[in-house]
């Protein structure tokens, strides 16, 4: 279970579990933009699960109180045996609508998950939320 939105409209700092029908309905109904977000975060989860992704976290203000975010910043882990499906790669590499997607190494993972989105542009500690049970 997802933790309240703090005072600032970030979840507490650290890296929250969620699947996707807990990220939707804390994140993804309160307006038509965060709707369709959460639909390309799903198409995103599907393709991640052909391509063999290991984990996936959002980050930004997609999953803050901000009324109209501009997109979800997803972080996607990829293994030893990605691509699994060619295809799916191919499709996250050329993007979905409304998603800033990056595929990362566990380097880069532990970077940008660790340290790098633990906080905002001016330095406020906020939380990300791993996707758990999509794969």
């Amino acid at each position: 279970m997802l933790p309240e939105l703090e005072e600032n409209g970030y979840l507490p700092p650290g890296l929250h579990p969620a699947n996707l029908e807990e990220i939707v309905r804390e994140f993804g109904q309160a307006s038509e933009l965060r709707r369709v977000q959460a639909e390309s975060l799903a198409w995103l989860l599907g393709l991640a699960r052909r391509a063999g992704v290991l984990r996936v976290a959002i980050n930004g203000s997609f999953v803050s109180s901000v009324e109209e975010p501009n997109d979800v910043d997803c972080v996607l882990l990829i293994g030893p045996g990605f691509p699994g499906d060619p295809d799916a790669e191919r499709e996250l590499l050329d993007g979905l609508p409304f998603l800033d997607i990056q595929l990362v190494d566990q380097d880069g993972w532990d970077e940008l998950v660790g340290r790098v989105f633990g906080t905002d542009r001016g330095m406020v500690p906020k939380g990300l939320v791993e996707v758990i049970s999509w794969n």
